[in-house]
């Protein structure tokens, strides 16, 4: 079944050609610019990596307290302040 999926999706969009050619261009470049391109590639992981921290970060903290008050709310413990 996997393998009728991954077929399916190499016919509309030809994934080894577009690698091969990234490796033959890659491979085509001297050292220093495929260092540079190293670091360049790294440093926008890095980044990715750290605003997607932030991110999910925030919107676990807004769910944490969206489920407190939830469970507070079902328990009956704001039932004197909302009345």
């Amino acid at each position: 079944m996997l393998d009728g999926i991954i077929s399916t999706i190499e016919g509309f969009i030809p994934m080894q050609s577009y690698i091969d050619s990234i490796y033959d261009f890659v491979n085509n470049l001297g050292i220093i610019e495929q260092i540079i391109g190293a670091l360049v590639l790294a440093i926008v992981i890095i980044m990715g990596t750290v605003e997607l921290v932030k991110k999910l970060s925030k919107i676990i903290i807004v769910f944490a307290i969206l489920g407190g008050l939830w469970f507070l709310y079902s328990g009956g413990f704001l039932d004197g302040i909302i009345g």
